[in-house]
């Protein structure tokens, strides 16, 4: 807007008698055979950059909340400016909520009500306050005095990092005070859990719209296994866009339904996610083990991973389970076996059972590579030895 100020200083040769700005709001004072002249000139200094406005109606014009009304004599007066679609709700007095927010609704209202309202107005605009405080249970007398004790500004000074509490009656306001008296900690309350927070959202979420792993199987029987950390559902829309250009660069399934010379049907409404994960090392890495889990047609194998996790994939290969994390799996099945070992006589041998559904564990994954290292940093030192 600084700019958009400077361009129209150079540019109009009618100047406003008055000009005042908030943010992107203006508030101008201007002759009304000059006011089409101004407005074109503001519309023309950038083809994205687009004002409307708004003219003085029965001698008002809002601006921001301030109503500002043109007198006889072309003085003018202020007062508080209400959308048509106010409602005059607030915050009700027996709402569970600490005593200083709900003394801040009468105080905010009287005192923009005094520091707005020129003197013919303050009258009227008191009326209308004590009528939305009184229906929403504050008591006027109360209202009075809490707006007469509004808070001085204090001098500046550096204070502890505030604590910050769900306001419950007779208990965080008692331990407000301990921590005021003993430790000079200043506390901020929650309101408590709201409607909103408790009950699911009623709108139906889309279990591609998430960063990570995904893959698209074709009717061949082999799958598509890609990596994006953008929405999944972003990503699957520019693979059909890809073939409907027949652009094989922006898509190796493009690609491949193109240069295979026969016919295959890939399964767009079939795209799965196979790991939830927004961090690039973990997502590549995530790519290269599913890869190497599932027959594809991908262009390349993804980042090349150390030999030493070879066995774990080979020990995946019968996991039918394609969302299944599988690091988590194989530890899982490490310590069902070893609790098997512990629980069970020496001279039994049990099978140990098919590991269930876990979510994927970074610390898991990083544990298992870990003990994959010293397996075979171990077979290779024994082997050296009996040689």
């Amino acid at each position: 807007m600084e700019w958009v100020e400077r361009e129209l200083v150079d540019k109009m040769t009618y100047r406003p008698r008055f000009w005042l700005r908030y943010v992107d709001d203006v508030f101008a004072i201007v002759n009304r055979d000059d006011l089409a002249i101004i407005f074109q000139c503001l519309n023309s200094l950038h083809e994205k950059v687009h004002f409307t406005k708004e003219e003085e109606k029965e001698g008002g014009l809002p601006f921001l909340d301030v109503m500002v009304i043109r007198g006889s004599g072309g003085e003018l007066h202020t007062t508080v400016y209400r959308k048509p679609t106010h409602t005059n709700r607030y915050l009700h007095a027996s709402s569970h909520h600490h005593p200083s927010q709900i003394s801040s609704v009468p105080r905010s209202l009287i005192n923009r009500a005094l520091s707005l309202c020129d003197p013919p107005y303050i009258e009227c605009e008191l009326r209308v306050v004590r009528q939305a405080l009184e229906n929403n249970g504050y008591s006027w007398r109360q209202s009075s005095r809490w707006a007469q004790t509004t808070t001085r500004r204090k001098p500046y000074c550096v204070n502890r990092s505030p604590v910050y509490l769900t306001y419950v009656k007779g208990v965080t306001d008692k331990i407000s005070h301990y921590l005021q008296r003993r430790f000079d900690i200043v506390t901020r309350f929650r309101p408590p859990a709201l409607v909103k927070s408790i009950l699911r959202s009623p709108k139906d979420r889309d279990p591609l719209n998430v960063p990570g792993v995904y893959k698209i199987p074709c009717d061949c029987g082999r799958s598509y296994i890609g990596e994006t950390r953008r929405n999944i559902t972003t990503r699957v829309k520019e693979h059909i866009r890809s073939m409907k250009n027949v652009d094989t660069d922006g898509s190796a399934i493009a690609e491949y339904v193109l240069a295979s010379g026969t016919t295959h049907y890939i399964r767009f409404d079939k795209a799965s996610v196979l790991s939830r994960e927004k961090f690039l090392v973990p997502r590549k890495i995530r790519e290269a083990i599913e890869i190497s889990r599932h027959p594809n047609f991908n262009r390349d194998h993804g980042w090349l991973l150390p030999t030493a996790w070879k066995p774990l994939f080979l020990s995946l290969s019968h996991t039918t389970n394609l969302e299944q994390d599988s690091i988590s799996s194989v530890c899982l099945q490490e310590d069902e076996s070893n609790e098997d070992d512990i629980n069970e006589p020496s001279e039994s041998v049990t099978e140990p059972s098919l590991p269930t559904t876990q979510p994927l564990s970074a610390r898991a994954m990083r544990a298992a590579a870990r003990r994959a290292a010293a397996s075979q940093f171990g077979s290779c030192r024994d082997a050296r030895t009996s040689s």
